[in-house]
């Protein structure tokens, strides 16, 4: 019995050992000619496969049936996953082999973006990644050069199971394996290849970074060709792509692989929007804005239509709409290549040429128009990475080109540079030979013009000396005569009957101490020239010198409004000082101080004492609220002669003597002196003096004279007859201004004003008859003045008379260009101002009497001045267009011609001697003998044409006017 089953079940076993489990479907053959067809191997993957999910169950045993899997293709996206899938499964696929491969040791090659195990008949051949037992644990991997050997010894069925997991697929597009059998001779050499060819990107990569250095190095050397930056630029993307491809190609992460894929296709596109900058700057001087916006803009879209269609890079290496940006770029940068080889730039079509060879390789090897490269990645990176290479070599040999170019133009140019090197060292030669020649002739006239000059600086001491003594022995010789006249004049001034009188005499005595003062300075400076100044010691009250010296300004002090204040923080103070000295130097001072004070101001001078270790000294501050000095004008204010403010519209008289004398006293008493000041704020005078024996006492001291009330300016007239002459004195300098006033008052009426501004106001508002101003006047100086007067239609008529102090002749021709009628220079005499004020006032009546004797007040032409003739017409063309009314009168006429009643009178008696009154009056009564003249109204018709509302009032003002009644103009 045991037999019989042995015979029945062993021919069973057999039959399941030579025929699969799942033998209702046909088991393929691999045949050894099918093999060698597929240089890269049989693929696997289109075959048919089962699938079951997993479930902790080993199914590489063939022993298990797969007769109920499903069939399921290994190559598959998200979208086409096989039934049930979960992340892992099993594949399974039976075959055999023909009698050429068995025994023939054959490999396998895997694709994928998983982790795979490969089991042959239930034993694990090999794997990619490292399949755990969570998910968490697995690793998705890739072995792109590597393959799996394998040997099959019979022609009977076996089992090739594949454990594949991927629950977290990087290329969703891509989530399952492809399988490739082949021999492994021929697996093994295409591995090998591959690996070769991706190794040949980093030679490429290498040459484009060494370009990339060559011309960044350029760049930097000459910064003005920015080609180079821009080549740089394009090479250097060139580079980054295919190293980039690299990446994808040889990493065995496939994570990494996703990231390096998504970043080589952003490359290209830098890449070739870089080729476009790069094409525009060959072409263009400067970078077209607009265009390269336009290619950018193109890039970013084609970038984003990437991302956005989640493409797969491993599929494809350019989509269409890449190739499009391709092709519109470099067509756009050919064309402009074109256009600056017609132009300027002949060699340009290298460039062009390059680019030709890079689009040729860009469209039929990266994209793979016509199918040459099969849809092998390996074969199409192995190819770009040479075509790239076309615009480095293109551009480098239009360098080459161009630098020869360049070398021959600076041969020549070394030519003609060493020609005329040579040229210029014999006239060199030449020119030395004259120098040398010139210099013996320049050295004999430098010994001549020596000893010249030696012998003018003797002649210019001696006469410097003289001039010294000059000035000594004529100050000894002013001082008699001016002590001649202030003893007199003092005398004058207290005997004087009368104000007038007194006045005169203190007049007198002022100026001539103001003169006496100023040669005293010159004096003294004459002395310090020489060192014959000496200095006299001497104990004193130093607070009742500093008082002494401010009593005499008090009225001055008064006339400019400014208050005197002595401050000190001691109330006693004596020492061993030079007094003549030390008075002299505050005296200079607070004359100075008042000279550029403003009205209302205060001059305050502090005294002090400073200690130290080494010596004790007096310090004494003058401080005032005046212009001030300007900041590049303070180092010269103590040179001599000098003078901060040098315009006709100063506001100070000065001779630039007492500063600088203050400082050679200082300096001569070892003292220093400084001066703060800000221009429109103030100045303050820093002195510091040393001084011996110093007794001072702590206590406040101060002492004020109080600035007077405003002198009372006479502007309005005197006390004459109405019909009297105005004249008007603009002046300065008070006392000048008084005296021409007392002067002239007896017999004019007088208007004064301190500055031009004020003057030009009163003209404005009197019109006076005569005009006498000063030249140089604060606000406004005399050519402003006289301009402005007989420039202005209410004033031109007026004479004007020009007093000054400057008698140079270009002074005296400003002053007629400005309109002056006369120029008198200072000092005058009295009887000369007298009679050309006369004499103008008697030209001015003249004029007036001849203008009233002209027919009809029209006077002849040339007997008035245009501008008053203008005046004139303008009154007499406003009387005329308001003959017919009745009600026009002076108010009328004032509004029309724009000057108020005081004024038209005082501007027409002045032109033409009539009232406007009697003007408006003569011209209805000569316009009335005209119609009568013709015949052609009757009288009372006249009267009412020429605005008599009276035909009887007519007839006898026409009477009183012409002597003969109206009725009697047709018989005359």
């Amino acid at each position: 019995m045991s037999r019989l089953w042995f015979y029945i079940t062993f021919p069973c076993l057999l039959l399941l050992c030579e025929y699969p489990l799942s033998a209702t479907a046909a088991v393929p053959t691999l045949q050894a000619d099918s093999l060698k067809a597929h240089e890269k191997g049989f693929a696997l993957h289109n075959l048919s496969w089962r699938f079951h999910i997993e479930n902790g169950r080993d199914y590489s045993d063939p022993m298990i049936s797969d007769s109920t899997w499903t069939m399921a293709e290994t190559m598959y996206s998200s979208t086409g996953r096989p039934i049930g899938w979960n992340g892992s499964g099993w594949f399974r696929l039976w075959f055999k082999v023909d009698e050429h491969l068995a025994g023939s040791m054959l490999a396998l090659r895997i694709v994928q973006s998983g982790a795979s195990e490969l089991y042959l008949d239930g034993k694990k051949i090999g794997g990619t990644g490292r399949i755990g037992e969570t998910r968490a644990a697995t690793r998705s991997g890739r072995t792109p050069f590597s393959v799996v050997p394998f040997m099959i010894t019979d022609h009977r069925p076996h089992l090739l199971t594949v454990r594949y997991v991927n629950p977290r697929p990087p290329f969703p597009e891509a989530e399952g394996f492809q399988l490739w059998v082949g021999t492994y001779g021929q697996l093994s050499a295409g591995a090998l290849n591959a690996l070769k060819m991706n190794s040949f990107l980093l030679a490429s990569i290498g040459a484009q970074l060494a370009l990339v250095l060559l011309h960044l190095a350029l760049f930097a050397f000459y910064p003005r060709q920015r080609l180079n930056l821009y080549y740089s630029l394009f090479v250097f993307t060139s580079a980054a792509v295919l190293y980039l491809r690299y990446l994808t190609v040889g990493t065995a992460d496939l994570h990494v692989q996703r990231i390096t894929a998504d970043l080589f296709e952003a490359g290209i596109i830098f890449d070739i929007f870089f080729a476009g900058v790069f094409l525009y700057g060959m072409s263009y001087d400067r970078l077209p804005r607009r265009r390269i916006i336009i290619i950018a803009l193109l890039g970013a879209l084609t970038l984003l239509d990437y991302f956005l269609q989640n493409r797969n890079p491993m599929q494809a290496l350019f989509s269409l709409l890449e190739i499009s940006y391709f092709l519109v770029v470099i067509a756009n940068g050919l064309f402009a290549l074109i256009r600056a080889m017609r132009s300027r730039k002949p060699r340009i079509w290298l460039i062009g040429a390059g680019m030709l060879i890079n689009t040729f390789f860009y469209l039929l090897v990266g994209s793979d128009l016509l199918g040459l490269m099969k849809g092998d990645n390996q074969l199409i990176a192995q190819w770009m990475s040479i075509g790239l290479l076309a615009i480095p070599v293109s551009f480098s040999i239009y360098l080459a080109l161009d630098f020869a170019d360049v070398n021959r133009n600076l041969s020549t140019r070394l030519r003609e540079v060493q020609e005329l090197s040579a040229l210029n060292l014999a006239q060199e030669a030449e020119k030395n030979r004259i120098l040398e020649s010139q210099t013996e002739r320049l050295e004999k006239t430098v010994i001549e013009r020596t000893l010249e000059v030696r012998s003018q600086a003797q002649k210019l001491q001696e006469m410097d000396a003289l001039k010294s003594r000059f000035m000594i022995n004529l100050t000894h010789e002013f001082r008699t005569p001016l002590s001649l006249i202030i003893g007199p004049a003092s005398l004058l001034a207290e005997k004087a009957g009368t104000a007038a009188d007194r006045q005169h005499g203190e007049l007198i005595m002022q100026n001539a101490q103001q003169l006496l003062l100023l040669t005293n300075q010159l004096l003294d400076l004459s002395k310090l020239e020489e060192g014959k100044m000496e200095i006299a010691m001497a104990e004193a009250d130093i607070l009742a010198i500093a008082t002494v010296v401010l009593l005499p300004f008090n009225n001055i002090a008064m006339q400019k409004q400014v208050t005197l204040k002595l401050q000190s923080p001691l109330s006693q103070l004596h020492g061993i000082v030079d007094e003549g000295k030390l008075t002299m130097i505050l005296r200079n001072l607070v004359s100075n101080a008042i000279k550029f004070s403003l009205a209302h101001g205060e001059i305050i001078v502090t005294t002090d004492v400073e200690k130290d270790a080494e010596r004790t000294d007096l310090i004494f501050m003058v401080a005032d609220r005046g212009t001030g000095i300007p900041a590049n004008k303070l180092p010269y204010v103590f040179d001599r002669f000098y003078q901060a403010d040098v315009s006709d519209t100063r506001s100070n008289e000065g001779s630039g003597i007492g500063l600088a004398l203050t400082r050679e006293l200082v300096e001569l008493l070892g003292g220093t002196i400084y001066i703060d000041s800000t221009e429109h704020v103030g100045t303050t005078v820093h002195v510091k003096l040393p001084a011996k024996n110093l007794n001072a006492v702590t206590g406040d001291v101060n002492f004020s004279l109080q600035a007077g009330a405003e002198p009372a300016q006479q502007n309005e007239t005197a006390n004459l007859p109405d019909e009297s002459p105005v004249l008007l004195i603009i002046e300065d300098h008070d006392q000048l201004r008084e005296f021409i006033a007392t002067l002239l008052g007896t017999r004019l009426r007088t208007l004064t004003a301190r500055n031009g501004e004020e003057g030009l106001r009163l003209a404005g508002k009197y019109i006076p008859d005569l005009i006498i101003t000063d030249l140089m006047m604060p606000v406004m100086d005399g050519y402003a003045v006289c301009s402005k007067i007989k420039n202005q239609e209410l004033t031109s008529h007026i004479p004007v008379i020009m007093l000054t102090a400057k008698n140079a002749a270009g002074s005296r021709t400003k002053g007629w260009e400005a309109g002056a009628d006369a120029y008198l220079s200072k000092p005058f005499e009295p009887a000369e101002l007298l009679a050309l004020v006369d004499g103008l006032i008697r030209n001015r009546i003249q004029l007036q009497e001849r203008y009233r004797r002209e027919e009809a007040w029209k006077p002849a032409a040339g007997s008035l001045p245009s501008q008053e003739m203008t005046f004139v017409e303008k009154v007499r063309k406003a009387i005329t267009a308001q003959l017919d009314n009745e009600l026009f009168g002076v108010d009328m006429l004032c509004d029309v011609i724009g000057l108020s009643r005081a004024q038209l009178h005082r501007k027409l008696k002045s032109t033409t001697g009539y009232a406007p009154g009697d003007l408006i009056r003569m011209v209805r009564l000569q316009h009335a003998l005209n119609l009568l003249k013709a015949g052609e109204t009757t009288v009372a018709e006249v009267a009412y044409k020429v605005g008599f509302s009276n035909p009887a009032s007519f007839s006898t003002s026409f009477s009183n006017y012409f002597g003969y009644a109206p009725s009697e103009v047709k018989n005359s």
